[in-house]
């Protein structure tokens, strides 16, 4: 009975943080409101309560939803080949399909940055999520590479991110302006330059 009750719980949780990504990426965090995630998850404001403490921890937990999934994709490709080429090949092609394809978690992280700006005092929440993304891909692509230097490999994947999360937003104000082609050409770039021989 207990685990019926908790998967119900559950399904309840995942429903309300599917609401609350339509709703962030549609409206933005200002103009989100509890009242309107719960009517976008055909649930009452309770159901939120129950579950979060409010606006800011189901967003939060949200993102960290959306970082958590962005890790998981990443691990699949690198456990589909060896060949450090093709693994940032199949990453980055990963997210430049993301960006056509789902561009809301572009808005979701855009709107997580302005978050993080606009309320300094939950910036540090912000950046850690960040922080793991950068230590995902430095374990993942940069240490496929060859990078033996742990401070190399963390100034490597804080270059990958601003790069892919640039690449990102000038796709989506602009498609013709960057092709996934060129993002994997440039990543390719910068492993190279860091990395001669790779």
């Amino acid at each position: 009975m207990v685990g019926i009750r908790q998967q119900r719980q559950q399904r309840t949780r995942e429903a309300l943080l599917d609401a609350a990504a339509t709703v962030f990426a549609g409206h933005g965090y200002a103009a989100a409101s509890v009242p309107r995630i719960a009517r976008e998850a055909g649930m009452s404001t309770g159901a939120i309560y129950a579950n979060f403490t409010g606006k800011q921890q189901l967003f939060l937990a949200m993102m960290r939803r959306v970082v958590e999934a962005g890790a998981a994709s990443r691990q699949r490709s690198a456990d589909k080949t060896s060949d450090p080429v093709e693994l940032i090949e199949r990453m980055v092609t990963t997210w430049t399909s993301t960006v056509d394809g789902a561009p809301d978690v572009v808005l979701l992280m855009a709107e997580f940055w302005l978050y993080a700006l606009r309320n300094p005092p939950h910036g540090e929440a912000v950046a850690e999520l960040l922080a793991d993304v950068r230590s995902n891909l430095a374990t993942n692509i940069v240490d496929s590479a060859g990078v033996t230097d742990p401070a190399l490999a963390e100034r490597i994947a804080s270059a990958v991110q601003a790069m892919a999360y640039g690449y990102a937003m000038q796709r989506l104000i602009d498609e013709d302006s960057v092709s996934p082609t060129q993002l994997v050409e440039s990543v390719g770039w910068l492993l190279r330059g860091a990395v001669p021989g790779e």
